[in-house]
């Protein structure tokens, strides 16, 4: 068989860049990062001219700012975090490079269908660890399973999700209508299998945030197919609201605002009874005392932040700062929120008006945006959907001018 570059560069991003294999030692593992970047990043080169300059400069200018935040903090860090910032820095340009080539040379679906074997790959090995692994770990947010712990599988399989309901819609766009075969009725079922196995593993990890962002794609995308002829027009209203950049933006920064609201959110009767119901009040109030800090954090090193994998916060009261765009503001500083929010819009508008096609993606990056609002989720995964949805948006732009 003839390697296609294409495909290549893609299952290394996927496969070197993306995830990491909790049996692989870490300075192993970013040595192995290394030699993906530097592949990626001949790639990227090689084919410039098929990225749009804008993507490219926005997406570089977010990386360089987490850049100078870990060169600068380079002696508060150490060299192994330091290292591993410049690492995510440079995969951070990757994630939106690679995508956008691939897809301008080798079109969305074959790359979507590349990009989702290549997860499989990670997804099924992940699956049985954590069947064997049981129900009662004692903390499966530790790195006890294939991938990692339960939040690498849960939103590993939400991304899953996002590429199999983008090449269904494809595949139904090629088809015609109401003829139903064989190979449409088999992959119905191994899908609605799929979406099962999925939910229950979220379910079984206990990983609940992982669980509302699978149910928030899936209903958008069901009401999006099952009612399009009758609610036409007031659906196509409400994908043209969700898909405008500024709502984008809008988003991203209300999932910021929770770390100032939740006091107030948790004091209303029906949420705390909801969450005393579900066991989680203990989880919002840890929650509550790290947003208490986190002014105090931001306000020492405000501009340019704490640099990539940081532990500052460990040292107030938890792991990380338990939302997305304060997990930025602490690495990046206010430079980083910026770009982040620039670069979610000019994606958001390269994007848009793609005819409805693109729309699994912009699920994706809204179930990440409203999962942000408790924890750090706009990293690489958000990043990626966020390049997926651009430039296969851009495509279809490009195919119907030509």
């Amino acid at each position: 068989m003839k390697l296609d570059i294409n495909y290549f560069a893609v299952q290394i991003m996927w496969l070197a860049l993306f995830l990491r294999i909790t049996a692989v030692n870490e300075i192993t593992w970013l040595l192995i990062e290394l030699m993906g970047c530097l592949f990626c990043t001949g790639y990227v080169i090689k084919n410039i001219k098929c990225i749009n300059r804008s993507t490219l400069i926005w997406g570089g200018v977010l990386a360089f700012s987490y850049l100078i935040s870990s060169a600068v903090n380079r002696q508060y860090n150490g060299l192994y975090v330091t290292f591993s910032g410049v690492i995510y820095a440079w995969k951070m340009i990757l994630y939106i490079a690679v995508p956008w080539i691939s897809v301008m040379k080798r079109g969305s679906r074959k790359i979507a269908k590349v990009s989702r074997d290549c997860l499989l790959l990670y997804w099924v090995p992940s699956v049985i660890t954590v069947l064997i692994q049981g129900r009662n770990v004692v903390d499966n947010a530790n790195n006890i399973y294939f991938i990692g712990n339960k939040f690498n599988v849960a939103y590993l399989n939400v991304i899953l999700l996002c590429f199999n309901l983008y090449l269904m819609r494809r595949d139904n766009n090629e088809r015609q209508r109401f003829v139903l075969s064989l190979k449409i009725r088999h992959s119905s079922v191994l899908n609605g299998l799929f979406y099962f196995l999925i939910i229950y593993l979220d379910l079984y990890m206990k990983a609940y945030t992982g669980l509302f962002m699978i149910i928030f794609v899936l209903l958008l995308s069901f009401i999006s197919r099952l009612f399009k002829f009758k609610i036409n027009r007031r659906w196509t209203g409400f994908l043209n609201f969700i898909s405008s950049p500024i709502v984008l933006v809008v988003s991203v920064i209300l999932s910021g605002i929770v770390t100032v609201a939740l006091d107030a959110i948790m004091s209303l009767p029906t949420i705390a009874t909801y969450l005393g119901t579900i066991g989680k009040t203990g989880n919002i109030l840890s929650r509550t005392l790290i947003y208490k800090n986190l002014g105090e954090i931001i306000s020492k090193k405000p501009w340019i932040g704490y640099g990539y994998g940081t532990a500052v916060v460990s040292r107030y009261f938890g792991p990380n700062a338990q939302n997305g765009l304060a997990q930025v503001a602490i690495q990046a500083g206010i430079i980083g929120v910026v770009l982040m929010l620039l670069i979610t819009y000019h994606c958001g508008k390269m994007g848009k008006n793609s005819g409805g096609r693109t729309a699994p993606f912009l699920f994706g990056v809204y179930a990440f945006i409203l999962s942000a609002t408790v924890e750090i989720t706009l990293g690489g995964s958000f990043l990626i959907l966020l390049a997926f949805y651009c430039v296969c948006g851009w495509e279809r732009k490009v195919k119907e001018e030509t």
